[in-house]
């Protein structure tokens, strides 16, 4: 077997990981009815868009130091990741509103609209946590993972001898 670069390891564990990330929300979701509110959807893109790049950096054209800036911008949309995964906790627990689509907008509603609502999968509010493990929600592990992978993509890139050709 010959020899995995360094690099090419780091960006498969990227991939793997928010691909890992993207399934288990699925699984939650669909296997569980765990419905995301607008505040989960907007947190899973960040999962999408890092198994993309780490993927594309993964194709042999694709030189070690570019394969280091994949990285470096993998870490950087986990880190925004994270900060969004921190408002939603803070909606979450009450310590701020969030968007006014979370809370609702009670506006002119017809019989039609009552009929739709009817005829969709149900979904949780901002405001109230799906599920909770040992006292913290989705996001609240959504703020672990991203500040671990973030932090991960940091210190690999900072390994010299892994980003050369």
């Amino acid at each position: 077997m010959q020899n995995v670069h360094p690099s090419s390891v780091v960006l498969a564990g990227i991939a793997a990981l928010s691909a890992g990330a993207l399934g288990l929300a699925l699984i939650a979701q669909w296997g569980f009815d765990l419905w995301p509110c607008l505040l989960c959807y907007w947190q899973r893109p960040a999962y999408g868009f890092t198994l993309v790049l780490a993927l594309l950096g993964l194709m042999p054209a694709v030189d070690a130091n570019s394969r280091r800036q994949i990285a470096l911008l993998c870490a950087a949309i986990f880190a925004v990741n994270v900060g969004l995964a921190i408002y939603h906790v803070g909606v979450e627990e009450k310590w701020w509103l969030g968007p006014s689509e979370c809370i609702g907008n009670v506006g002119e509603v017809t019989l039609e609209d009552i009929r739709a609502a009817l005829n969709t999968p149900g979904r949780t509010g901002c405001t109230e946590a799906a599920f909770r493990l040992w006292g913290i929600s989705m996001a609240g592990y959504n703020v672990i993972a991203c500040a671990l992978l973030a932090l991960g993509c940091v210190w690999a890139a900072r390994k010299p001898q892994w980003w050369t050709n």
